[in-house]
């Protein structure tokens, strides 16, 4: 795995966490801090101004009151008619309200005393899950504060509402900015702790012929001519190239990295070593087509290099 597959990785991370990150602010969070903002601005206004509200909301549902029982306590109950059929409205004004079974029950109760198909328990507060089985089995419709936002939005200030909206979307903002500053960091901690790359090792097609430096050296000397024997076979060849070479002085170890490769791993870097590779190289018929790959000792900063002594 190199340096560049590293950064494929951490850029695909980093914009993985982005982008769910900005679905997070806005998608979810935005939505959320302005319903939050919505009910604090509910529960901000009075009982007639809440109340209005509602019943206008329920007009647009096709509800009509019939009957408006005012309480000093400020509970009210409202019966509401739609197609021939009566339905009981019940509201809790307030944000802090949690409302359970028994309220539930209570006004189940009221439901059938007034002869009503059904009924609504709305608040600003919140609703237990214990009391919606119960709502669903009298025909009871619950709406607190989550889902009476979506209802009565329309009938809040035009600039008031504009407000909340400008500052939940300020809100996703910064937050996505953070998402992303965020996806930089961790898309930078991935690629440092990612293993280092390693540098490439060409397999040997077989198992190579490997002529020790040290011994190599003294079976030929450089200046010694060579000649491919007539009856030698090709492997042979390669056995004695390889001899051949490993006696210079600048070659550290050489093998056929390949049928066709001759890899020469160099001890240091001293002019050029292809100047004295080639004349043995080209003194074997079979083998003088060879590709030359020159290895520079570790540490330095020479270049790998290639070259074919003679052409096909």
């Amino acid at each position: 795995m190199g340096a560049a597959s590293h950064w494929i990785i951490a850029i695909i991370v980093g914009i993985t966490v982005g982008v769910a990150g900005t679905l997070y602010f806005r998608a979810f969070r935005m939505r959320r801090d302005e319903t939050q903002a919505g009910i604090a601005a509910l529960s901000a206004v009075s009982w007639r101004v809440f109340i209005h509200m509602v019943l206008d909301a329920w007009s647009r549902r096709g509800y009509e009151r019939v009957v408006d029982q005012q309480d000093v306590s400020g509970d009210r109950d409202f019966v509401l008619e739609k197609d021939g059929q009566r339905w009981l409205l019940s509201c809790k004004h307030g944000s802090a309200f949690v409302l359970g079974k028994p309220v539930v029950n209570e006004l189940a109760n009221e439901v059938n005393l007034k002869g009503a198909s059904g009924g609504f328990l709305v608040t600003q507060g919140r609703i237990t899950d214990d009391a919606r089985p119960v709502a669903a089995l009298q025909r009871i419709e619950l709406l607190d504060g989550t889902a009476l936002w979506p209802e009565l939005r329309g009938f809040i200030p035009a600039d008031q509402l504009a407000e909340i909206r400008a500052k939940a979307a300020e809100r996703a903002r910064q937050g996505t900015l953070l998402s992303w500053l965020g996806a930089l960091v961790v898309g930078m901690a991935v690629f440092i702790t990612l293993p280092a790359p390693r540098p490439a090792m060409q397999t040997p097609a077989a198992s190579p012929a490997v002529a020790p430096a040290g011994n190599a050296r003294t079976a030929l000397p450089d200046a010694t001519p060579l000649a491919a024997a007539p009856r030698q076979s090709i492997e042979e060849q390669r056995q004695a190239l390889l001899n051949a070479v490993s006696t210079l002085a600048e070659v550290d170890r050489v093998i056929w990295s390949s049928e066709s490769t001759l890899q020469v791993y160099l001890a240091r870097v001293d002019g050029d070593a292809f100047q004295r590779i080639c004349p043995l190289v080209e003194r074997f018929d079979d083998l003088a087509s060879s590709r030359i790959q020159l290895t520079p000792p570790a540490g330095s900063d020479a270049l790998t290099r290639f070259r074919q002594c003679r052409s096909y």
